[in-house]
């Protein structure tokens, strides 16, 4: 009944849309303000939360606005066709279910790629991580040397490479360009990126620019601390895989013990 009602109701657009002067442009008109209505909302939800995975995986907003939009459309749809389908098969489903299986469809979709973008920054965190403690060993190594603070800064950012050290060299470069200092580049990139470690260092960094501490030793320590975090979340989830991995084993087992077992219960039973 319901899909007789919609393609009665796109006939009669159709029909309308054919007839009636100036009625496709008043329609255009009115999706246009409703598509940029639902635009802003979809955006406003998403500004905020997003902001530093978005800059980390270098995607703009409008982009996952408008996935968002599209992973909701056919979400819906999805939902729709689905209890659509198990009406066909189920006669008590009547056209609630139908709409509540289109809303959690949409939700569904509206929901997915803020999970796919969460997943891929933290991906990606941990590997922009991973890659700053080699580039504080070599900023370590050319203070040892005799160089500068803010020559060892861009020579440690030159020496690497990957989307990590791109970000330190595109800051290093912007800090040379704007005639600001080094760590105040890396400090704004640690806040953009959700990168503590990063203003942590910059930190550290402007007391040695500033005020002459010593920052080797701080440098250092932290290059160890970040390695020995590494080496713990890699070690944790080890351990958790091979707890995963214990359930099969069991369920692999008890299904061995039923394979032996069943031909001698039968027996037993079938003499009895």
């Amino acid at each position: 009944m319901i899909a007789w009602w919609c393609c009665g109701a796109l006939c009669g657009v159709g029909v309308a849309y054919g007839v009636l002067p100036g009625f496709g442009r008043r329609v255009h008109g009115a999706l246009r303000g409703i598509r940029r209505t639902v635009e802003r909302r979809v955006e406003r939800l998403a500004t905020g939360t997003t902001e530093s995975d978005l800059a980390l995986c270098n995607r703009p907003l409008s982009e996952l606005v408008a996935q968002k939009l599209l992973y909701g459309l056919f979400g819906g749809l999805a939902g729709a066709v689905m209890a659509a389908v198990l009406s066909s098969l189920i006669d008590s489903i009547a056209g609630v279910t139908t709409a509540l299986f289109g809303c959690v469809g949409a939700a569904c979709g509206l929901v997915l790629p803020d999970l796919t973008l969460r997943s891929a920054a933290s991906r990606m965190r941990r590997d922009f991580v991973h890659s700053f403690s080699g580039f504080l060993d070599l900023v370590n190594v050319l203070l040892a040397g005799g160089a500068g603070l803010e020559t060892a800064l861009v020579a440690a950012a030159d020496a690497g490479d990957g989307p990590a050290f791109d970000q330190l060299r595109i800051a290093l470069s912007r800090a040379r360009t704007s005639h600001r200092s080094p760590w105040e580049e890396l400090h704004m990139l640690g806040e953009r990126l959700g990168i503590g470690q990063l203003v942590e260092v910059a930190g550290s960094l402007q007391l040695a620019g500033e005020h002459g501490a010593r920052v080797r030793t701080s440098l250092s320590a932290r290059a160890d601390a970040l390695r020995f975090r590494q080496m713990s979340e890699i070690e944790a989830a080890a351990n958790s895989s091979t707890e995963r991995m214990g359930l099969p084993m069991v369920l692999l087992f008890l299904g061995f013990l039923v394979l032996i077992g069943y031909p001698a219960v039968t027996n037993v039973i079938g003499g009895l």
